[in-house]
């Protein structure tokens, strides 16, 4: 190692010139690196879509949900499936066991697929099969005007989105509330009736009026391609047609129109309505640089056209920047209290030294980012965050023992390389053990674990980082710029070490009342703070957005619903300014609290965008926008999203609005768990609707439960047609009678044709299809005949209700309850203690209970993380087996990661905060951090043969033990006490390992050396020597 160290050392202008080489390839990654809210991952999960316009849920269940479903269930690679079936459409989400080969079922699944197509309608498209991956929404942009119409409007649109659409990175731009415009063709049954004609020939000659299809084609001297001639509406109320020797003019027997066809959403911002562009970008789109292009896109296209409005909501760019502002400014805020430390404890040559690997360790983190693919994300730069402190470590154990042989006399260069490679193995080790305690992370599974994956990556990267820039430059930058000199701060220090080891001699005294404390009254104290910690999946944090959400009875039409929001618009209104940015509407979709999308006319969803907040501390308002690297203005928020809510709900709970089912007003969290309480309830339905009332009767009177509601709503109801005795008596049979009642009442597509802006689809239907009486009174061929008879009369009808959506977990079908908690009240835990009663009574009656939200995910996140905890420690095990070659050695190291576990408890009861995820994931972080030190101890006593040994020898390593764990302290301080916006997330890992790493301090200072001492017979004996 020595003769690598001297190599970088000597050719100091190959270093110097490699330093400056990574420093700006570091620069031009940055600048290529993608920059994104969350990392992009591809989920575990197949999607399989499909749907038949017309079709009841429980049709589409029975025609191919059902078949679908009973063949997937035999792959063992399957780990759960999700159905939902709705009025003309279903979608399967097939979960995957980790590690399963997703292209390889892709295919399987295409297959099965595909041999379903012989039992489904013939005009039903087959059901696409998609590997589901992480969706990247950029914004939304509206376009509206109360001067043009929706022609000029769709015009303007299209032209944004076809020029949005060259912007490189950008995947996705579709127009919402446009709809296209058709060919409707009215037929006028009385009239046809009274003519005499027969409706099965009428529908056959209407869909022959019209085909796309190419006729052929002419070779020869000149080449002719062969086409039919597109017809428009005036040719067809013109055509001519024959039916059995009748001939009548189609506009005499039907209206013809063109016109749009009705909307599946309807859009609005702040109340005025307007066709929405959702922008979507990819997994290497820079959300900033994409959001400022677009930006200036608008702009252009407002100069033009000054009278249309031009809205950008949910500019996800936006929360990028400000994540990135908080991030980069606490780095660099850390990097100068770090530096301040160092100086004060060494000097200020020393703390140069070691300061300058920071920036060089992120330098190659940032390459390394770019290399890989890698993108600059909340977690991504909060990883850089978190590693921080630790860092250093490295080079402050490396630049300490160069000070220190210099301080023996030797020479710049042989000083430097002598101290570097002295301590290459013990900080190697340490260095190892940071990465083995973060690299089993990866070992958790499902969406979190995706989530979570570029944590210890990073952390990682940077850790590795360190490494090479603390044998590398550290030993050159050392022998350039450190020099022996003599200060206050030694003899400080000469004190300090005195008391220390007055102290350290006192434990050694009273050694068995020492080891009482530390092996039974703290491991105690642990057990019973764990037992008394509250447990939540995330820490609840200000969000910049809120919802706004409902639905109607299921009988509203998207133009009623869009009208009836109205006064909810108009309340919304009142709160733009300070606190409010802007309101986007969509009618038609509501967000469920599992993040998915219910979708139907009775149904509305608001995004309120918040302005951004007024920092409420002092180092947020003063310090941190100093070292922000994009300057942020309009931050006029004074009150938080979860204030923000209470008062809309204040102001909302009053309005009566005719029809109104639902209305919630909802702070959205992080993204892996939408909703804290899933309960769902499969049997009977009539047993299941009566549990869910029961149900929700219970969680209204639990303190502390909001946002309680469920998806149990009735849909239309399923009019059964089944012909009697006397109408199979004529003749009549169900594939008869089907192809003349789907023409009148189906609205469905007949033929196509063109016009100057693409494909236009040709309908037909009779205008009194909505209504009941009419389908009974509608008169039918009979068979083989021009006779006429009521439907009413050959069949019988039979009415069923059915909800209005059919959820299916693993083929049972169910109904969710959902409710949001207020954690400073309740836990997930506290509320299925009180409520898990009244679910085995549900139990009892014979129904299925399902239990999902926060309780699943935290269930399946608390046996990774033991799995990942088991597998760190054995790891380091094996690394300090290897580095002392003693099993006796690790062992008395290991000891302390549990007993530093006291720190975390410790810093969440000073900080008030639950258990979290995240802080879960800090403790197992702290494994590595704390035996760091242990190492650092342990290293230097193992060589002592007296007592005396021992306290001098630790006395050594007092000064880097401390420095380094107060480095890793300082460099989580901002995030551990000033966390800002989305920030807060990490906070409790910060916790974690803030506190537990100064707790762990005391034990390696204090403990460690105790131990190792009583367990030690060798120097047992020469201290009894000594006394004797």
């Amino acid at each position: 190692m020595k003769k690598f160290i001297e190599f970088f050392i000597k050719n100091a202008a190959f270093t110097h010139s490699l330093f400056i080489v990574i420093m700006i390839t570091a620069f031009l990654s940055y600048k290529h690196v993608p920059k994104e809210l969350f990392p992009p991952a591809e989920l575990d999960k197949i999607l399989i879509t499909g749907g038949y316009p017309g079709a009841s849920p429980s049709t589409l269940d029975k025609m191919a949900v059902d078949e679908i479903e009973d063949d997937i269930k035999s792959y063992s690679e399957v780990d759960s499936i999700e159905s939902v079936v709705s009025n003309g459409n279903f979608l399967i989400t097939v979960n995957l066991k980790p590690g399963s080969n997703k292209n390889e079922l892709l295919s399987e699944f295409q297959s099965i697929v595909s041999n379903l197509k012989k039992d489904l309608p013939g005009d039903m498209d087959l059901p696409s099969v998609t590997i589901a991956k992480k969706k990247f929404p950029l914004m939304f942009i509206s376009v509206g005007s109360e001067k043009l119409n929706k022609d000029e409007l769709l015009k303007i649109a299209d032209e944004i989105k076809k020029k949005l659409l060259k912007l490189k990175d950008l995947t996705q731009v579709d127009i919402r509330g446009e709809s296209d415009k058709n060919i409707y063709i009215d037929l006028n049954s009385k009239k046809i009736e009274a003519l005499g004609i027969n409706k099965n020939v009428l529908n056959n000659i209407i869909s022959s009026l019209s085909t796309i299809f190419p006729a052929g084609y002419i070779e020869g001297s000149k080449h002719f391609f062969i086409s039919m001639a597109n017809v428009d509406v005036e040719k067809l109320k013109n055509t001519i047609i024959d039916i059995n020797g009748k001939k009548i003019r189609l506009s005499d027997i039907a209206d013809i129109k063109k016109e749009y066809d009705t909307p599946t959403q309807i859009g609005k911002y702040n109340g005025v309505p307007t066709l929405t562009i959702d922008v979507r970008k990819g997994e290497s789109g820079d959300a900033i640089a994409l959001s400022n292009k677009i930006r200036n896109i608008l702009k252009e296209y407002h100069q033009k056209h000054p009278e249309v409005i031009f809205g950008i909501s949910t500019d996800t760019s936006k929360w990028v920047r400000n994540r990135f502002n908080t991030v980069v400014s606490n780095i660099i805020f850390g990097l100068i209290l770090v530096f301040f430390v160092m100086w004060i404890f060494l000097n200020a040559r020393i703390s140069i030294v070691v300061t300058l690997g920071i920036p060089t360790s992120f330098a190659i983190a940032l390459i390394a980012l770019d290399y890989f693919h890698y993108s600059l994300n909340l977690l991504s730069m909060l990883g850089m965050l978190i590693a921080l402190g630790m860092i250093v470590d490295e080079a402050i154990v490396v630049g300490e023992n160069i000070y220190r042989h210099l301080s023996m006399g030797k020479d710049r260069v042989t000083a430097a390389v002598d101290g570097a490679s002295e301590v290459f193995w013990p900080v190697m080790a340490s260095a190892t053990t940071t990465i083995l305690a973060f690299l089993p992370m990866l070992l958790i599974q499902g969406e979190i674990g995706k989530f979570m994956k570029i944590l210890p990556i990073m952390i990682t990267v940077l850790v590795l980082s360190s490494l090479f820039e603390a044998f590398v430059f550290l030993p050159l930058h050392s022998k350039e710029i450190l020099k022996v000199a003599y200060s206050k701060k030694d003899k400080l220090w000469e004190n300090f070490s005195k008391l220390y080891k007055k102290i350290l001699f006192f434990f050694f005294r009273y050694r068995y009342l020492t080891l009482i404390f530390f092996l039974i009254v703290v491991p105690a104290l642990t057990v019973v703070g764990f037992k008394h910690s509250k447990f939540q999946l995330f820490p609840d944090f200000d969000t910049s957005q809120l919802y706004v959400n409902g639905k109607f009875d299921s009988n509203y039409t998207i133009e009623e619903t869009s009208e009836a929001i109205k006064p909810i618009e108009h309340i919304l209104k009142k709160y733009l300014g300070d606190n409010v940015e802007g309101f986007t509407t969509v009618v038609g979709m509501q967000m469920n609290n599992k993040g998915e999308a219910n979708r139907g006319e009775n149904y509305f969803h608001i995004f309120v965008d918040l302005k951004d907040r007024v920092p409420q501390d002092f180092y947020n308002k003063f310090i941190a926008p100093l070292f922000q690297p994009i300057k942020v203005t309009g931050q006029t928020r004074r009150l938080s999203a979860k204030e923000l809510a209470v008062q809309m709900k204040k102001d909302l709970k009053n309005l009566k609005i005719k029809g109104l089912k639902e209305l919630n007003v909802i702070v959205p969290q992080a993204g892996i768990v939408k909703s804290d309480i899933v309960i769902s309830l499969g049997g009977d339905n009539k047993k299941v609707l009566e549990a869910i009332k029961e149900l929700e009767n219970k969680m209204y009177k639990i303190k502390g439960v909001y946002n309680v509601y469920d998806d149990a709503e009735m849909g239309a109801s399923e009019l059964k047609i089944n012909i009697n005795q006397y109408g199979e008596k004529l003749g009549f049979n169900q594939k008869n009678l089907f192809s003349q009642i789907r023409p009148y009442f189906a609205k469905a597509e007949f033929d196509k044709t063109f016009d100057e802006n693409g494909i236009i689809r040709l309908k037909f239907y009779d205008k009194n299809k909505d209504k009941l009486e009419f389908l009974k009174n509608f008169r039918v061929n009979v068979p083989n005949t021009d006779q006429y008879i009521d439907l009413s009369k050959i069949a019988e009808f039979q009415i069923i209700k059915q909800f209005k959506k059919i959820h299916k977990y693993d083929g049972i079908s169910a109904k969710t309850v959902y409710a949001t908690l207020n954690k400073k009240i309740i836990t997930v835990k506290d509320f299925y203690q009180k409520i898990n009663p009244l679910l085995e009574k549900f139990k009892k009656k014979g129904l299925t209970v399902l239990i999902g939200g926060a309780a699943k995910k935290s269930r399946e996140f608390m046996k990774n993380i033991k799995e990942s905890m088991i597998v760190a420690i054995l790891l380091i095990f094996l690394v300090l087996v290897l580095m002392f070659n003693s099993i006796f050695l690790p062992f008395v190291i290991i000891s302390v990661i549990p007993l530093s576990f006291l720190g975390v408890i410790l810093g969440n009861m000073i900080m008030g905060m639950n258990l979290t995820m995240l802080g879960m994931i800090g403790i197992v972080g702290l494994a590595g951090v704390v035996v760091n030190d242990g190492i650092v101890m342990i290293d230097f006593i193992k060589k002592a043969k007296s007592l005396e040994d021992i306290l001098t020898l630790a006395s050594f390593r007092l000064r880097p033990i401390l420095l380094t764990s107060l480095t890793t302290f300082f460099g989580l301080i901002t995030l551990m006490f000033f966390p800002y916006g989305q920030s807060q997330i990490l906070q409790p890992l910060a916790i974690a390992l803030g506190f537990g790493i100064m707790w762990g301090t005391v034990l390696n200072l204090f403990y460690l050396p105790v131990f190792y001492f009583v367990i030690n017979k060798k120097l047992k004996i020469n201290l009894k020597t000594e006394n004797g």
